[in-house]
């Protein structure tokens, strides 16, 4: 009888046990698709962030031509539009650095005046080059002190960072260079507070018409 009741009480503590792993099993993969699923959204949102800023650049470009088709070889990468630039080779061009990109009040894309050094501390990279969300949810890179709180948090700072890197490729003479190269990196922290996330889309533009 005792042998009985000791063997019930053994197959209690087993399924006892069986359940319990079982359960903190099922968390542990829920949890875990959750957070890669929240991992792959911030991706996503990233690589947006990046190639928007690419398109932004390339406008850059094309709003010179438009501005000064009269010098197409001098002007096409004047920093912020300056005018000085036609005829002169070694006028105030977009120098090979790091910036953030703002519009002015005409909606014309500018590059940050003047041009940042991106900070070894990651706190303070954040801040240098903050993505923020205005009051429509449009991304801006102006430093708002309220942090978004979730998804559909408005006129706050989010999680990402992002980071305009101009260089080109004729290191040697960048002055009379017809390239550009851009790099559109993008940074966040989600799940982990120490693991940082990095997005880097590099493109090429050019300058496609020279003569003039």
């Amino acid at each position: 009888m005792h042998s009985k009741r000791g063997i019930s009480l053994i197959e209690v503590i087993v399924v006892i046990v069986i359940l319990t792993i079982w359960i903190v099993w099922t968390y542990w993969i829920l949890d875990w698709w959750q957070k890669l699923a929240f991992t792959t959204e911030n991706r996503i949102k990233a690589i947006n962030i990046a190639r928007e800023w690419l398109e932004a650049v390339q406008n850059i470009r094309d709003t010179n031509r438009i501005k000064f088709s009269s010098d197409y070889t001098h002007c096409w990468n004047t920093y912020n539009y300056d005018d000085g630039c036609i005829w002169v080779p070694t006028w105030h061009r977009i120098a090979a650095w790091s910036y953030i990109l703002t519009q002015d009040a005409s909606y014309n894309w500018k590059l940050s005046n003047p041009p940042i050094v991106p900070s070894t501390t990651y706190t303070v990279y954040m801040w240098q080059f903050p993505v923020s969300y205005d009051a429509d949810w449009l991304i801006t890179q102006t430093t708002s002190a309220t942090k978004c709180t979730s998804t559909n948090s408005k006129s706050c700072l989010s999680i990402f960072s992002r980071e305009i890197q101009i260089l080109y490729p004729d290191t040697n003479n960048p002055e009379t260079s017809s390239q550009m190269e851009i790099h559109s990196i993008v940074k966040w922290r989600d799940n982990s507070k120490d693991w940082v996330y990095t997005i880097n889309i590099p493109t090429t533009i050019t300058n496609w018409k020279k003569g003039n």
